[in-house]
């Protein structure tokens, strides 16, 4: 079986597999919800159904796959502050596009406006 781990500070899925075999429409665990599901609904990082014990970790993505687990990490929420590691592990990872795309919006619109 497979299973996918959102981890918030890189953005991607960290995949993990185990040699479990479910037939198809078997019951899954059912996963363990936060008091307020009920009235706005949770995301699948914060409710998942926990990570096997015998998961072993198989590789990394930008798309989940096969069962969405709850790895503890949660979401960082709206107020959360990035740490300076994960500002910088962020640029090094393509983020460095982005600044340099504003950087150059910046400039046209700037100098559009000089004229």
């Amino acid at each position: 079986m497979n299973y996918s781990c959102f981890d918030p500070a890189s953005g991607l899925y960290d995949y993990y597999a185990d040699n479990v075999q479910l037939p198809i429409n078997a019951d899954l665990p059912v996963p363990q919800l936060p008091q307020a599901a009920w009235k706005i609904g949770v995301p699948s990082i914060d409710a998942g159904r926990p990570l096997p014990p015998g998961a072993r970790p198989v590789g990394r993505g930008w798309h989940a796959r096969g069962i969405v687990v709850s790895c503890g990490r949660g979401s960082p929420g709206l107020g959360a502050m990035p740490t300076a590691a994960s500002a910088v592990d962020w640029v090094k990872d393509g983020g460095w596009k982005w600044l340099l795309g504003g950087a150059l919006v910046v400039w046209v619109v700037t100098k559009e406006e000089r004229r």
